[in-house]
Order: structure tokens, then sequence, then C-alpha cells
């Protein structure tokens, strides 16, 4: 029975993440004028306040705030599947756009893996669908970290990898690697990346995976944009 579940969980995962599809134009008028993207706050004032957002958003969904310098800086929300935020935006309104959360899975306090899904726009309208941008090297390596706060710490991540997926979707488990250990894991996902990093990563790594689409020109329906940093 637990060989089974090792199995369809994931299964059920890649389910939902498959209606992260393409973004038409059209339906970005559907946007709320009030949700802006906030970039550099973390450079404005030392924190994010968890709690504030909550207000701001009228959401108690609010788990953290991910902000790469001079690129994105988003709240991101959490619920009890991978399927809601698909399909509601932050204000809990039904929208195409959805917002950015975190896995259902995921406990902010405990796990070494976290995992945050956001929507891309061919349009370049939305915030993740900068992401791609670390896919140059000079890019890459002009924004090499990521911040993640929640109502208790800010955390710090150098970014290791990136890559375009399009058919090995093990980087969503959680603790089941296929016979690798952790470590053997991680490092596994760093050598994917087009651009090649120093991080050393091992059984005690934590990391931070960041997905969204990808509208690179693949013959598949089904590829994303990953980039993963290590916490430092």
């Amino acid at each position: 029975m637990r060989k089974k579940l090792e199995i369809i969980i994931p299964v059920l995962l890649l389910l939902y993440l498959s209606a992260i599809v393409e973004v038409n134009p059209k339906y970005l008028k559907e946007v709320p004028k009030e949700k802006t993207v906030i970039v550099d706050k973390l450079e404005q004032k030392n924190t994010i306040s968890i709690n504030s957002l909550r207000k701001e958003y009228n959401n108690q969904d609010i788990v953290a705030y991910v902000e790469i310098p001079n690129v994105l800086g988003e709240p991101i929300v959490q619920t009890s599947d991978n399927d809601y935020y698909l399909h509601n935006d932050i204000y809990k309104k039904q929208n195409i756009i959805g917002a950015n959360f975190l896995d259902y899975r995921n406990n902010l306090d405990s796990d070494k893996k976290l995992l945050i899904y956001g929507h891309s726009d061919p349009e370049g309208t939305l915030p993740f669908v900068k992401l791609t941008n670390y896919n140059n090297e000079e890019f890459f390596r002009e924004n090499r970290y990521i911040y993640l706060i929640d109502s208790n710490r800010k955390r710090k991540y150098e970014v290791f990898a990136s890559y375009i997926e399009t058919e090995d979707f093990d980087y969503v488990n959680l603790k089941s690697f296929g016979g690798l250990s952790y470590g053997e894991h991680l490092n596994k996902l760093k050598n994917k990346s087009y651009v090649p990093s120093d991080v050393v990563l091992d059984d005690n790594s934590n990391v931070l995976i960041l997905q969204t689409c990808s509208f690179a020109d693949i013959d598949t329906n089904t590829k994303y944009q990953l980039v993963m940093g290590k916490e430092v």
C-alpha cells in the first residue's frame, strides 16, 4: 500500500499542475487594477508583514512573500489543494490568472524542499514569466538570490539551476526520489541547469523551487520553467 501511495500521489499532483496552461491575453483585462507587482520592498524596509498583506488583500491564505530584487515581488498563498489558486486570484475571485501558491503538501517550518507555482503568459505581463530570463547566463549571474519571507523569518536562497522541464517531473516529489538519496536527487536537478553553478548540494540542503509555464519553442504541450535555489 505504501508503494502504491508513493506512485499515486505524484500522479495526482501532476494532474493538478497540468491545469497550468497558457493564459490567453484576452483574459488579462480581468486583473484587478489594484493588483500591482510589489518590487524591492525588502530594500525599502527590513521585512514584509504577512499580517499586513493578509489585510491588504483580505486573504488569510497568504503565508509568505517571495522576492527577487529588481525582478519580482509577490505574495504567496496556500490552501488545502493545488487546484483552487490555479483558477482564483489572490482576492479569491475566479480568474484565469490565478495566484502564486505554495504546494499544499508543504510545511514552511519543517520541509527541506519548498515548491511554489505561478502562471505565465505569452505576452509577458504576469510576474513569474520573468523566471525564463534565468536561462540566460548573464541574468543568472546578476540575479543570484531569491528571498522568502513568512511570519517567522526571512530566508535567502542562492540560485543553482534554471531549465525547462518537459518530461521528468520528479522534482515535485517531497519524500521519495526514485531510489536516490535526497542529496543525489538535488544534484540530478542541478545538473539539468542551462547555466552551470558551483553551489554545493547535499542531504541537508534546504531548497526553493519556483515553477511556471514555459512558452519556449519546444515540441510538447507540457513544459515548465523551473528556477531552483539553495538556502544560504
